[in-house]
């Protein structure tokens, strides 16, 4: 019977129960923002903008090429998903601008306002024009959700500080290299090359995937005769059949660096394959003392 008197009190005691402890009732977390950047780097600097206060996937599985990709109907379903697609633009990724044509997602060129060489689209090789494309992506976040607005800027103040120090060890390492020619396997490292006085004295995939002709092969061996190059730089995901060939033919070794076009996700790609790089290069061109 004492249960009975005290029931009504319970009973009305259950909904402050069901509160916080402020006092207020809990209210639903609100729906992350859904990003989807393009390939490789685009994802490593976004992922360092977005923090934890967006979810972000990569679009491109590991070794796609986005040059060239060929959507599938799944692919079409994760853009019909995505509340933002970043991309890194200059006509690189033309496979998803008939995608994205009727899609509400908002959509994010990194490369917006970087004037580019002859369309060349690899301007993220350049730490800092990868600056510029890391503001223009907080900047469209910003827009994209208000709410995380400043978290993003500062996330990106604080990348952009880590990018700068980058461009400082590498031309610390490139002013003192005795040999400063390349001859790469397609023109990914047009911008670097410029950043840091290189000389890009040829390139052997005119169109990236395709083998060089026999007139290209002869002018390649012209090149290399002529300008003494040292080593043949390839790329992942490039057939190294051609150049293993003019290696062993002209006794000029192949090194292998990565223009970050066909990697895993991972946010921290950027700055790890940029180090990567520069310290074959570094082995390969030698260091004056």
């Amino acid at each position: 019977m004492k249960f009975l008197r005290i029931l009504p009190a319970l009973l009305l005691l259950f909904p402050l129960l069901a509160m916080g402890e402020s006092g207020r009732s809990r209210e639903p977390r609100p729906k992350k923002l859904r990003v989807l950047a393009t390939f490789g780097p685009i994802y490593s600097l976004t992922a360092n903008i977005v923090g934890e206060a967006a979810e972000i996937e990569q679009f491109l599985p590991p070794g796609g090429d986005p040059h060239h990709f060929a959507l599938a109907p799944s692919d079409l379903k994760r853009l019909a998903r995505a509340d933002v697609i970043v991309e890194n633009g200059l006509r690189l990724e033309e496979w998803v601008s008939g995608a994205l044509r009727h899609s509400p997602a908002i959509r994010i060129t990194a490369s917006r306002g970087i004037r580019t060489d002859d369309g060349n689209p690899h301007v993220w090789l350049d730490p800092i024009l990868a600056i510029k494309q890391v503001e223009n992506i907080a900047e469209g976040l910003a827009k994209a959700d208000p709410a995380n607005a400043a978290l993003y800027q500062r996330n990106a103040t604080l990348y952009i500080r880590r990018l700068r120090k980058l461009d400082e060890e590498i031309r610390a390492v490139t002013d003192r290299l005795r040999d400063k020619r390349l001859m790469t396997a397609h023109s990914a490292f047009h911008y670097f090359a410029k950043r840091y006085g290189f000389k890009v004295v040829g390139v052997f995939h005119d169109t990236p995937g395709q083998e060089p002709g026999p007139r290209q092969l002869r002018r390649l061996r012209e090149t290399i005769r002529e300008e003494n190059v040292r080593v043949l730089f390839a790329e992942p995901g490039h057939s190294p059949r051609t150049l293993v060939a003019l290696s062993r033919e002209l006794k000029v070794p192949v090194v292998e660096i990565d223009p970050m076009e066909r990697n895993k996700p991972s946010a921290d790609l950027y700055e790890r394959v940029t180090l990567s790089n520069l310290r074959k290069l570094r082995e390969a061109l030698g260091a004056r003392r």
